[in-house]
């Protein structure tokens, strides 16, 4: 798998859209890349975003806070990601949106989809669908992207330094083999579980009771018998029942024809009487109809005399209302006189305090006339002396700046000093150290040459004089008699050897740090150099103005604006500054309108007087006019008043004192009672007559029911009773037969279930016996309540083979060392060192650089390991590098470039500045305003 591009949108500080193309230049001939920025800047969301499209959920997050990705204040936001795998270029994306397109909206569902790159074709949109073809295209579930190609250096530094005991859990989260843990669970609790159902079935089937024939046979005769002795039973109770029934009804039919007889008796009385009260009632209701008719003249006389007087009262009410409104009107006509004789004596003091203010203020009639020159000369006064102040500032920063330069130079002077004494100390003990170098491998030679000589001891005790060497053939042997020189030459050898190596250790130390400071003052000398370049461009590029000309045009506008002011200044002082000048003129342009509001005021108060004067006039005739009015609509009420008591005196005399509306209801009141009265003692004698006829239907319908018992006699209460008893005593015999009856029918019941049960319980326990034996076999093996028993086991195989693939990156990363699983341990650690004869040593005895390239040689591996089948040629690095120095982070580097060469690309991760100068192609993320952040793509 290769990643081709990733795009985003709104995910996280990187707000707006961002692009990082992986196939074109420079990055897709970048063996390894850097992605830099500063912390929290946004490199992280990076990563963030190809996970994302791929698999839907953020590397950091998890898949239930992919939501938190969107950047705050937008409504929308995507990743992106081509990829390439097995020659086939694809695209994921993932989106999210908010409602109504709104930053507040409710969060909508995800968007997933995954097409072709060349053709647009979609080849899934549901997300278990998308992960499935990802995971059949790439052999990479989320889980395994996240171990081979983001890998988390981290882990395995953890991992380097752990206990055995905590090694298993580590593993187990960095390879994401937990599944080994649960079925070690799953083995214990399964087999748990078979073997309680097995003991639970066993002792159900031992609870199981069932009746031996014999007594079997004898419940089954029993039933029979009493069966029998049930149907006789209910046989007797039914017949004794219906008779029962039969006798009761005859007495109640008797009985009910006795009482309807006498009811009937009794409704004939009533219907006479209420015949009566009718033709009384109907003889009332007429009377009272023909007075109401005798009243109808007197009611239409009245009703045309009371319609006379409320039309006369409306009348006198339209009178009294009219007088109010114009004695209202009246006496607005006197208040409107009155105000105005008061506005014309409060406007004549306005008038005369008015003459009297422009008389003083004479002297600023031609004011407004004055002021436009007067603007224009303050203005060129503000512009020359605003030249003179930028002027002087320019001379000042100019001052500065050549002082600045001064200091620079002397600067970089200085650093280039110290760059070249630095670089002829670097390259001495450059020298020293190859002398040092040469000279120890001289002496190892002779020390190997001594332990050779040496090694031949036991074989000059076997030579003779005058005898040939059995080695070379020599007959003389000069060294024979030599021991002790051979050992003190050894001895020394090994001595000067020592001495030597720790000489090299030393200088090498010596070389390195003289390298790091020599390149630490280049940068500073280099980043002197520019700054003073910068200062010489700058103090260039700067124009500085003739200052006293400058101060003769200020002098020259500054003499004219004075002379334009003074004449109509009220101090007789002249402004110093052009802010104060203006603030003169602005002074003055207040006096001249002052002066004009004024005058337009005074033209405004004569008019004002005429029409108040005239207001006066008008008041006066209307007054007098509503006046006159006022007598007139006083008589004409006195008028109307006098017949309207007339009226009402003959319309009372006519109606008795009573009201036309009381008369006609009292009248109406009584026809309707009495009409009612009738009307119910009518209802009363109809209700009577069907009562009469119902009770009629009901003998002939009992005189039908009677006729089956015609000629039997009428049992009485006592007679009732006893067959209400015997009826009784036979039910109450039969439910208990039958109870009897149930209960054998229930054992039989039981019986045959029990017996069932037993057979079939006795084949389902044998099979759970046999399951429980089966996963008891398993448990034994691979099972425990931890799940830690088959954890171990399978840990120990994926160390060994993690170790296996470690090891082949290590050999580039620090080919001094290899690692091995720790003899009798299985998960214990331990490392290798080849330039001490193959010493075993602990994983705690590595230096701080050693251990980061042991644990980078390890997710190196993990990324190999969980790719499986599927090559991978994308890789990223998210930590450790801050803490390496600059000789171990060059092997690092030089180890993750040469990956190129198998087709990888590495993207590192890092803030380290030291990796920002030996990395120069680049994935920049650049800090904005706001907690926001862009991309940038350099080499």
């Amino acid at each position: 798998m290769r990643l081709l591009a990733v795009r985003l949108q709104n995910l996280n500080s990187l707000s707006g859209t961002h692009e990082v193309r992986f196939d074109v230049e420079p990055l897709n001939s970048a063996g390894v890349f850097l992605i830099a920025g500063p912390t929290g800047a946004g490199k992280s969301t990076l990563l963030d975003a190809i996970t994302l499209a791929l698999y839907g959920r953020a590397a950091r997050y998890g898949n239930d806070k992919a939501e938190e990705m969107m950047s705050r204040h937008t409504a929308e936001c995507f990743a992106e990601v081509d990829f390439e795998a097995n020659g086939e270029k694809l695209r994921a994306i993932w989106r999210m949106r908010r409602a109504r397109g709104k930053a507040d909206g409710k969060l909508q569902p995800v968007e997933r989809r995954l097409a072709k790159v060349d053709t647009g074709d979609i080849l899934a949109e549901k997300a278990g669908e998308i992960d499935r073809l990802i995971e059949e295209k790439t052999g990479l579930d989320a889980q395994r992207f996240m171990r081979s190609v983001l890998l988390a250096q981290g882990q395995f530094a953890a991992f380097l330094k752990a206990k055995p005991t905590e090694r298993a859990e580590l593993l187990e989260k960095i390879t994401g083999t937990e599944i080994y843990s649960d079925l070690s669970v799953l083995a214990f609790e399964t087999y748990k579980a078979k073997d309680e159902a097995a003991m639970r079935l066993k002792a159900d089937l031992g609870a199981v009771i069932i009746l031996d024939d014999e007594a079997r046979t004898q419940l089954e005769s029993k039933l029979i018998e009493s069966r029998a002795s049930a149907e006789r039973l209910n046989a007797e109770s039914q017949s004794s029942t219906r008779e029962l029934h039969a006798g009761r009804e005859h007495a109640a039919i008797v009985a009910e024809m006795v009482r309807l007889n006498e009811s009937s008796e009794q409704l004939a009385h009533r219907q006479t009487e209420a015949a009566k009260k009718v033709t009384e009632a109907q003889g009332i209701a007429e009377q009272a109809k023909i007075q109401r008719q005798q009243r109808e003249p007197i009611w239409e006389q009245a009703a045309g005399m009371a319609a006379q007087s409320t039309q006369l009262e409306k009348q006198l009410n339209d009178s009294r209302a009219t007088y109010q409104t114009w004695l209202k009107d009246q006496k607005e006509a006197s208040s409107r006189r009155e105000a105005a004789e008061k506005a014309l004596s409060a406007h004549a003091d306005l008038t005369q305090a008015l003459e009297v203010w422009l008389k003083q203020n004479a002297a600023d009639e031609g004011l407004a006339d004055s002021l436009p020159k007067l603007r224009a000369s303050v203005r060129e006064w503000r512009t020359a002396f605003e030249k003179l102040a930028e002027g002087q500032k320019r001379q000042t920063e100019a001052s500065a700046l050549n002082q600045r330069l001064t200091e620079s130079e002397a600067q970089t002077t200085s650093l280039t000093k110290k760059v070249s004494d630095q670089t002829a100390k670097t390259a001495q003990a450059r020298n020293e150290l190859e002398k040092l170098a040469k000279a120890l491998e001289a002496q190892r030679e002779v020390k190997r040459q001594a332990e050779l000589v040496a090694g031949f001891d036991e074989h000059r005790h076997d030579l003779q004089p005058g005898a040939p060497c059995p080695l070379c053939g020599a007959t003389e042997h000069p060294f024979a008699e030599a021991k002790a020189d051979f050992e003190s030459q050894l001895q020394t050898a090994k001595k000067l050897l020592t001495s030597l190596e720790k000489q090299h250790d030393q200088t090498q130390r010596e070389l390195h740090a003289s390298e790091r400071d020599l390149v630490k003052l280049e940068a500073e000398s280099n980043a002197q150099m520019k700054r003073t370049e910068e200062i010489r461009k700058a103090l260039a590029e700067m124009v500085v103005p003739d200052v006293p000309a400058l101060e003769e045009a200020e002098h020259t506008t500054r003499s004219q604006a004075h002379a334009g002011l003074l004449p109509h200044s009220r101090t007789g002082k002249p402004p110093h500054q052009p802010d104060h000048a203006e603030q003169e003129v602005e002074a003055l342009q207040s006096r001249a309108a002052a002066f004009a509001k004024k005058q337009q005021e005074a033209t405004q108060k004569q008019g004002e007087r005429q029409r108040i004067e005239s207001d006066i006039q008008l008041a006066k005739q209307e007054e007098i006019a509503k006046t006159k009015r006022l007598e007139e609509l006083k008589a004409e009420g006195v008028s109307l008043r006098t017949k309207s008591d007339e009226l009402k005196a003959s319309l009372n005399t006519l109606l008795g004192g009573k009201l036309l509306q009381e008369d006609r209801q009292q009248h109406e009141a009584q026809v309707s009672s009495t009409e009612k009265a009738s009307r119910e003692a009518e209802a009363q004698l109809n209700t009577l007559q069907t009562q009469i006829a119902g009770l009629k239907a009901k003998l002939e319908q009992l005189e039908l029911r009677q006729q089956p018992y015609e000629g039997q006699p009428v049992l009485g209460l006592e007679a009732l009773q006893e067959l209400e008893a015997k009826a009784k005593r036979l039910n109450d015999e039969f439910a208990t037969q039958r109870t009897e009856v149930g209960s054998m029918e229930q054992q039989i019941r039981s019986d045959d279930a029990a017996r069932k049960r037993r057979e079939a319980g006795g084949a389902e326990l044998q099979a759970a016996e046999a399951e429980a034996l089966r996963w008891g076999r398993l448990k034994e093996l691979i099972g425990s309540a931890d799940g830690a028993k088959f954890s171990r086991f399978a840990q120990s195989l994926t160390l060994r083979q993690l170790i296996r693939l470690a090891n082949e990156h290590l050999c580039v990363l620090a080919e001094r060392y290899r690692l091995t699983a720790a003899e009798g341990s299985d998960l214990d650690l331990r490392i290798v060192d080849l330039y001490q004869a193959n010493a075993d040593r602990p994983m705690e005895s590595l230096s701080g650089g050693e251990s980061f390239l042991a644990s980078l040689a390890l997710a190196l591996g993990l990324s190999e390991l969980a790719s499986r089948r599927y090559p991978i040629d994308s890789l990223f690095i998210d930590e450790g590098f801050g803490t390496l120095d600059s000789g171990t982070l060059e092997i690092a580097l030089s180890a993750l470039e040469n990956l190129r060469s198998r087709g990888k690309t590495i993207g590192l991760i890092s803030h380290v500045d030291l990796l920002k100068e030996r990395l120069t192609t680049q994935v920049r993320v650049i800090r904005s305003s706001g907690g926001r952040s862009r991309i940038e793509v350099a080499a």
